[in-house]
């Protein structure tokens, strides 16, 4: 299904209309949030919530914490220059969602046992987008040597 039919999907529905809106105004901030701070730090920030004037803030590493701290007074001024109130910025650290935002993947080291699980359900099961995924699963483990 495309974004834009689902986005007409939920447009639709009452009863979702204050997520929509947040979402909303919450995708508006982020792109105001990636503007105002360098490429460097861009990258290392994203917009968590915003509730009743408080944005919410989370960084990559805790030297982009302090960064994000000393300028959340000049952040809130540029917010607010582009009809955002903003009267407080809070940051959060947390340094895992930097690695999944960096291109870089999990990795997951099976037993032998539950390759085998994974084998038998793989044989057991009807033809299927799931039977696909898992049969590229095993595939790339077998060719790293497992």
């Amino acid at each position: 299904m495309r974004l834009q039919k689902l986005g007409r999907i939920l447009a639709a529905e009452g009863e979702l209309q204050p997520l929509i809106t947040k979402a909303r105004d919450l995708r508006a901030l982020s792109g105001l949030v990636q503007v105002f701070f360098p490429e460097d730090l861009a990258r290392q920030v994203r917009v968590a919530n915003y509730k009743e004037g408080e944005l919410v803030l989370t960084a990559a590493s805790a030297a982009a914490g302090a960064k994000l701290r000393l300028l959340a007074p000049t952040l809130s001024h540029f917010l607010s220059q582009h009809r955002w109130q903003v009267n407080s910025v809070s940051v959060r650290v947390q340094p895992n969602a930097s690695q999944t935002r960096g291109g870089s993947q999990k990795t997951a080291t099976f037993s032998t046992h539950t390759i085998n699980s994974l084998r038998a359900l793989h044989d057991r099961m009807a033809p299927s987008p799931a039977r696909d995924a898992l049969r590229r699963l095993l595939a790339r483990r077998e060719a790293k040597g497992g």
